[in-house]
């Protein structure tokens, strides 16, 4: 039968390498994470630590007020401990949202510009922009709540909105404004006052569902958006509840207006 050695010592070769190989990429998958940092970050140390901040990290915001504006342009996480305000003092978007997968969570955000042609907002996200998650967040006294303004896969999930009420209703802001933002899912939110509590324009495939609309406009204002759903939602006492115009391939489900005028 011949020295079967050999072939022996060359599959316990190839099984050596096969095993290196495969401790090689356990290594990279063990020490990738860990090379993003979390910091706690102190009132007045926001805008050191976004300078200084690499991507992944977790920027942990102490309780106490923040200065915004806010430009977030790498992939971190911005996240409030109990207490946490954003405060933009009245100028522009108190936070922009420039990178993909960033995530703002568990903030109280507040204090926007009043330029409507700006569109002015809590928490706006660019045009580009791909997987951007806002949630548990806390929005008030901005024009808009978030600004979703094309950017793709983002996700605005439970979240308490407040808007304005220092102007008459046409000329506030939308809880969510969602401009040309495929893949966008709105869920689970609580959005008061303001104008309109979604409003969907030149969209599509986006899926608003399990919100809650009161002292409103609009609970849900569609112009010119396909391909998309509105389920599980529930409209209290808002002028009007669900307003779906120029829009194909809709599908609403499961939907409550209660107390509404229209």
């Amino acid at each position: 039968h011949g020295d079967a050695r050999p072939d022996v010592r060359r599959a316990e070769g190839r099984l050596t390498v096969l095993a290196a190989a495969r401790a090689l990429l356990l290594a990279v998958a063990v020490v990738a994470p860990a090379t993003a940092a979390e910091v706690r970050v102190a009132p007045g140390g926001l805008d050191a630590a976004l300078a200084g901040a690499g991507p992944g990290d977790v920027l942990r915001l102490a309780p106490g007020r923040h200065a915004g504006p806010l430009h977030l342009d790498r992939p971190v996480t911005l996240e409030g401990e109990p207490g946490a305000v954003v405060d933009g003092r009245g100028s522009g978007s108190v936070i922009v949202v420039a990178a993909d997968a960033v995530t703002v969570r568990g903030l109280t955000v507040q204090g926007s510009g009043s330029d409507g042609a700006a569109l002015d907002s809590g928490i706006r996200v660019l045009r580009g922009v791909d997987g951007a998650l806002i949630e548990g967040n806390h929005l008030i006294d901005n024009l808009h709540g978030v600004d979703v303004h094309g950017a793709t896969g983002t996700i605005v999930r439970a979240n308490r909105i407040e808007g304005r009420q220092d102007r008459i209703v046409n000329r506030r802001g939308n809880g969510v404004y969602v401009w040309n933002a495929p893949g966008t899912v709105v869920e689970g939110n609580q959005i008061y006052w303001g104008r309109d509590g979604i409003f969907a324009n030149a969209s599509k495939q986006n899926l608003f569902r399990d919100n809650v609309f009161r002292d409103l406009r609009f609970a849900v204002h569609y112009m010119y958006t396909n391909d998309s759903e509105i389920s599980g939602n529930v409209s209290i006492g808002n002028t009007l509840g669900f307003a779906l115009m120029f829009s194909n391939r809709i599908v609403v489900r499961g939907n409550f207006s209660l107390g509404d005028r229209t």
